[in-house]
């Protein structure tokens, strides 16, 4: 082997050796530093780069540089770990379809026309969850949670320690050595910013700063996981002329905006703080930590003790993602891609080689799967040993490559897992208030606005979200005020789909070329179209022809809409654009108010009474079930209306608010019973029926009298019971129901409004059917013609129809003859014969009976 040779070129030419910069090495480059700025020998001009274009190794690209549009949205931050004050302040402009030039220094975007309805920035930060929240930790991330947790998802139990006493140790000392051993960390790497949320020990709550934030919805449409990170924006929206700035704030990141994030507008001048994370944005409010309160962080070493200074009320959620529906297609998506990250993961952390798992640790993470879907996950990336050295093992394929960390962290974020266990939240809230059916869990792509939905299911988180969603990309408007408030007095905004009321006298369609074009309609009748309306003719005499049409529309417009029947005096009306702009108008005016109040009283610091003592007995809340159950039933019955029960109701209400305003707080309930033929002093005796009577007073103070027919034999003896030993422990007993009966009760009043709702849909069809035209209606079926009736000739039927005038019923023919098979001959033969016994046996003689040669 010989020596290399060093002074050896390369085919191409050139030196195995690094070049060298002349420029560098033999120039005075050093003079062209400015060691000091005051004593300059001579002024420095920068140099021009020359480019050699005979050098080989230049290469020239097109570089097309990205355009950057303008959002709505705050910049994103850079921000790790905990929250620290900062003052990045960012401005919010009008989103512009078009990319801006960059030599363009006009402001035409803030001079655009401005759009209509929900302006809702769905852009958010960029946030970074801690390490075991993005690798879906089993403590963080459980894979199955039974009926209790779901239960309980929206508030977890306190884990009991058992009986005490337990050591309470204070934390001052270890926060402050937490936050020195960080700041050493921090130095070794280098300053700067650094994650510090790397193992499930650091999200403990021993260490750092803590926040308290409360919500004020009992059950939020959606909720993060331990781990997940949240950020704080402060949105301010600038005066007009002189300004002074937004509030002093603690948390957060300044956002100067035009638009307001949220439902409502923003006010100039408002300022509003907001929690924001990838799941919901949701504005917060600041208040004052009571003194005597402290947090208890409790570990199985003991209890410790910390103060808390800041505590947040966090409002109505507006959320970013939607909440999957109970078995629909992304639902199941969510959860099969959640057991396939699970697999990956297990045969990463296989100890074994090959890798390999058992089939037990799938069955029992996921015991809600079918075995099915889980070897239907494991055939892709694994083979199952039926015999040899893996027997009974699923060994990971040889040349299958497991996804890596940052791919499996792709493929199921925390945000799926948190919706996927806020939809299973929600479903067991249903069944346990007696919803159980397919047809109201299941509402994935039900568009049509006929359908029924109830009070709960229409407050789901699927269907909420959707529809938050739907109303922020301008695809339908919400209801503002219904069912799915989550305060239930008026204080939030339901999200819930406005549903489009029949307009079909209202909505005019295509009117060109028709009866109706007004353009077709000549001066000599539009004139007498107006007489018709009582104008008299000078005033007609004075107008041009054009303002003679605009008189006919807008009489024709203001007949119809003072609820006049569609005919020839309303054909010219034009009422749906008005409406649209009236109804979106509303709702903007209902949004604000909402927003204004919810910020109101959110924001108070008001100390409110805390009494939950119920002002309604047990036996008043009996006596309105029963009615009820009398209104439901007389409803079925058809013996009253809707609307009159709804104004029976309302004057119900009246009377009682007049009883409240007037402080007439003496009406009592006197109850005395009476049994027929029955004494009081003998409850023993079960009397076949009871006469209960009740004296009432009026808000006039007369008595009036009401009674009750009893036939039940058990409501009878406990009543008598109830009155003869007045026993409190039994009335306790009595009052208390049994769950199954209680299950029976809510299974009954479904349906009844099943029937209910039923028997309105019936209604409403046959509504819609009166008003068709003759032309939509279903023709008749035209008669078969190769069809030849056998016994009147007539065509379009057979002999056999019952229809036929000459049709005869067949009479009964007698049983056709076939052959028997050997069973059926033998079941015959059996009971053919007598049941007593034929052959009778002594000893070594056997007797037969004559019946038995006969047969």
């Amino acid at each position: 082997m010989g020596l290399p040779n060093f002074g050896a070129c390369d085919q191409s030419g050139g030196s195995l050796f690094v070049p060298e910069n002349d420029d560098l090495t033999y120039s005075r480059w050093e003079d062209d530093i400015i060691w000091d700025a005051q004593a300059m020998h001579k002024p420095l001009y920068p140099t021009v780069p020359t480019i050699d274009q005979d050098d080989k190794n230049l290469m020239l690209f097109d570089i097309e540089e990205p355009i950057e549009v303008e959002t709505s949205s705050p910049k994103p931050s850079s921000q790790k770990g905990k929250n620290m004050p900062r003052c990045d302040m960012t401005e919010q402009t009008p989103a512009c379809l078009k990319a801006k030039d960059p030599w363009n220094l006009s402001n035409d975007e803030f001079y655009f026309p401005q759009q209509h309805g929900l302006q809702v920035s769905l852009k958010i930060p960029i946030i970074q969850h801690s390490t075991p929240a993005l690798e879906l930790h089993f403590r963080l991330f459980p894979t199955h949670m039974g009926v209790e947790q779901l239960r309980l998802f929206h508030r977890p139990p306190l884990r009991w320690l058992g009986r005490g006493p337990h050591p309470v140790h204070n934390l001052t000392v270890h926060i402050r050595k937490k936050a020195q051993k960080r700041e050493q960390e921090l130095q070794a790497s280098g300053g700067g910013h650094m994650f510090f949320m790397k193992t499930i020990q650091d999200l403990s709550g021993k260490d750092g700063d803590i926040v308290l934030f409360e919500w004020s919805e009992e059950n939020p449409p959606l909720l993060s996981q331990v781990g997940m990170a949240s950020q704080i924006q402060n949105y301010y929206k600038r005066k007009i002329g002189k300004d002074s700035g937004p509030p002093a704030y603690k948390y957060g990141n300044l956002v100067f905006c035009s638009t307001s994030p949220f439902l409502g507008q923003l006010q100039a001048g408002q300022f509003l703080q907001a929690l924001e994370n990838n799941l919901f944005r949701a504005p917060i409010y600041a208040h004052e930590m009571a003194g005597t309160d402290f947090l208890v962080v409790v570990t199985n070493t003991g209890c410790f003790l910390r103060e808390v200074k800041d505590i947040f009320a966090i409002g109505q959620q507006c959320p970013l993602d939607e909440v999957p529906a109970p078995k629909s297609k992304m639902a199941k998506n969510y959860s099969h891609t959640f057991l396939q990250v699970f697999i990956y993961r297990q045969f990463q952390n296989s100890p074994f080689r090959p890798r390999r798992i058992r089939m037990e640790v799938i069955r029992k993470a996921f015991p809600t799967l079918s075995e099915t879907s889980i070897r239907r996950r494991l055939v892709m990336c694994s083979d199952f040993h039926r015999s040899g050295i893996y027997f009974n093992w699923w060994v990971l394929k040889a040349r299958f490559r497991l996804p890596s960390e940052e791919e499996l962290r792709v493929m199921m974020t925390p945000e799926k897992c948190c919706a996927l266990y806020s939809m299973l939240a929600a479903q067991q809230r249903l069944k346990d208030a007696g919803y159980g059916g397919i047809s109201l869990l299941d509402t994935e792509g039900t568009n049509d606005d006929s359908t029924y939905l109830d009070d709960e299911v229409q407050a789901a988180p699927w269907n909420t979200t959707r529809t938050f969603l739907a109303a922020t990309k301008g695809q339908c408007l919400l209801e503002v005020t219904g069912a799915a408030d989550p305060t239930g007095c008026g204080e939030g905004i339901s999200y819930v789909k406005l549903k489009q009321e029949n307009k079909t006298h209202t909505d005019v369609g295509r009117v060109m070329g028709t009866d109706a074009d007004l353009r077709r309609l000549t001066l000599r009748e539009a004139q007498k179209f107006l007489r018709t309306f009582g104008v008299s003719e000078e005033e007609i005499k004075k107008l041009s022809r054009w303002e003679v049409i605009a008189a006919v529309r807008a009489l024709s417009t203001e007949k119809l809409s003072s609820g006049a029947k569609p005919g020839t005096l309303t054909r010219f009306a034009r009422m749906s654009q008005s409406l649209g702009a009236e109804q979106q108008k509303h709702f903007q005016q209902e949004v604000q108010r909402i927003f204004d109040l919810q910020n109101r009283v959110l924001a108070s610091t008001e100390v409110l009474s805390t009494d939950t003592d119920s002002s309604t007995s047990d036996e008043e809340n009996g006596q309105n079930i029963d009615k009820m159950c009398h209104e439901v039933e007389s409803l079925l019955d058809g013996k009253m209306n809707p609307k009159k029960l709804q104004r029976q109701k309302e004057e119900e209400e009246y009377q009682e608010m007049k009883r409240l305003m007037l402080g007439d707080g003496n009406t009592h309930l006197q109850d005395k019973s009476k049994g027929k033929k029955q004494d009081s002093d003998s409850p023993t005796l079960d009397p076949s029926s009871l006469i209960i009577h009740r004296t009432y007073i009026d808000d006039s103070g007369q008595k009036y009298e009401r009674s009750e027919i009893v036939q039940d034999p058990a409501v009878i003896k406990a009543y008598i019971h109830v009155r003869t030993t007045k026993s409190e422990d039994f009335i306790r007993q009595i009052s208390q129901l049994d769950e199954q009966k209680q299950q029976e009760l809510r299974k009954e009043k479904k349906r009844l409004q099943d029937r209910v709702r039923r028997m309105e849909i019936s209604e409403k069809m046959k509504e819609k059917k009166a008003h068709l035209s003759p032309k939509k209606l279903l023709k008749p079926e035209t008669p078969k013609l190769n069809l030849i009736c056998g016994a009147c000739g007539s065509i379009g039927h057979m002999k056999t129809n019952k229809m036929c005038s000459k049709y005869c019923p067949p009479k009964d023919l007698a049983p056709r003859l076939r052959a028997m098979t050997k069973e059926q001959e033998e079941r015959e033969l059996a009971r053919r014969l007598p049941q007593d016994s034929l052959i009778k046996i002594q000893g070594t003689k056997m007797f037969m009976k004559k019946k038995l040669v006969e047969v």
